[in-house]
């Protein structure tokens, strides 16, 4: 960024204004990735709910989806993961559509598989404990997405929002974590997706009713990362961790 500015800080030189010497920019960051993009103006700063592209047109490289702002303006939502991606050239330009570059051969591409980054679903109403969580995870290599509540966490869910598992909490306005859990175990093909509750109730009988409608683990706030990223892991390969033993 410091070369950055000293690139474009050159107004003095060239005889421009202070106001013409300025420019915006953003600093993207995935995984410890990081990308600065020149943009036209930072206007302000607000929660927005994301509605995925539907219908034929495949979706645009570098969209993630589309908003409503409330002066009824529909504004397109920039996809940070895939700009990255592109910046550093594991996405290919292509027109249409998202394509992986599948140069190599077989066994480069099953090494860059493996190598996939895994995308944790964070559904907290409180958007401290979200930015929290997305810092935990993000640096951990996991590709993170968010939800405000139960409500918002199972429409992006039912739109295709792809997904590897979930860490939730309970209480949460217009659906609660557990009507959300509920409802994905009723699901055929949400109830494989593996889920976390993440609150503050430690009662024996909230954990017990989470893992009997179809948690794979249960864990209570103030949390410690370590045991967050290691439970993770072991959902992902279909554990069931902290379990109440059966009597």
């Amino acid at each position: 960024m410091l070369a950055y500015h000293r690139y474009l800080g050159r107004g003095s030189v060239y005889g421009l204004n202070t106001e013409d010497d300025m420019i915006s920019v953003i600093v993207l960051r995935s995984a410890g990735n990081f990308l600065a993009v020149q943009v036209d103006q930072v206007a302000t700063e607000q929660e927005i709910v994301i509605k995925q592209l539907e219908g034929p047109v495949p979706k645009p490289i570098g969209i993630a989806g589309a908003t409503v702002l409330g002066d009824g303006r529909i504004v397109a939502i920039a996809d940070v993961l895939e700009l990255i991606d592109l910046a550093t050239g594991r996405l290919r330009k292509d027109t249409g559509g998202t394509l992986w570059d599948e140069s190599g051969d077989k066994a480069a591409a099953d090494a860059a598989d493996d190598k996939a980054e895994p995308t944790v679903l964070i559904v907290d109403d409180s958007i401290t404990v979200r930015s929290l969580l997305s810092i935990t995870f993000e640096k951990a290599g996991y590709r993170v997405e968010e939800a405000r509540d139960g409500k918002e966490a199972w429409e992006k869910m039912k739109s295709g929002l792809p997904c590897d598992i979930v860490f939730c909490d309970i209480e949460m306005p217009r659906m609660d974590g557990l009507e959300l859990l509920s409802r994905m175990q009723k699901d055929s093909v949400l109830c494989e997706l593996p889920i976390a509750m993440l609150t503050s109730r430690g009662a024996d009988r909230h954990r017990q009713m989470a893992y009997s409608l179809g948690a794979k683990g249960y864990f209570t706030k103030p949390y410690l990362e370590e045991q967050l990223l290691d439970a993770a892991s072991r959902m992902l390969k279909g554990e069931i961790v902290g379990a109440p033993a059966v009597v």
